[in-house]
């Protein structure tokens, strides 16, 4: 299972979550049964790419999702990319992923998810 979180720095597991998914300068991807992990550039479309940051993860063959909140634009693709999304309040990567792995978060829905205003 690969997992990806959007980081606002490439320190690994001690990067601070980004609080905009889209935004997010990196994506910190984690092969969940070795550890293994790879730090990525942003090349989505909002830092001048080509395509959606969605894509992107799923070039790079993410399964999940964890972030703090992305919108319902992007809850749409990741389901359409069949990318599970869960929500977390965590800031560290570390912290995110350990509640992750004793299935402490929520999975994000398009209801929920951030209405553009970008007040979170």
């Amino acid at each position: 299972m690969k997992l990806a979180f959007p980081t606002n720095d490439d320190k690994g597991l001690e990067s601070y979550l980004s609080d905009h998914f889209g935004r997010a300068p990196t994506y910190t991807l984690i092969q969940n049964k070795t550890n293994e992990i790879k730090i990525i550039q942003n090349t989505g479309e909002h830092f001048g790419g080509g395509y959606s940051a969605p894509a992107l993860l799923e070039e790079h063959g993410t399964n999940v999702l964890i972030c703090r909140a992305l919108g319902r634009k992007a809850v749409s693709r990741f389901k359409d990319a069949g990318i599970e999304i869960f929500i977390t309040d965590k800031l560290i990567v570390k912290d995110a992923l350990e509640a992750y792995n004793k299935r402490e978060l929520k999975t994000a829905s398009e209801e929920e998810a951030c209405a553009g205003q970008h007040k979170h």
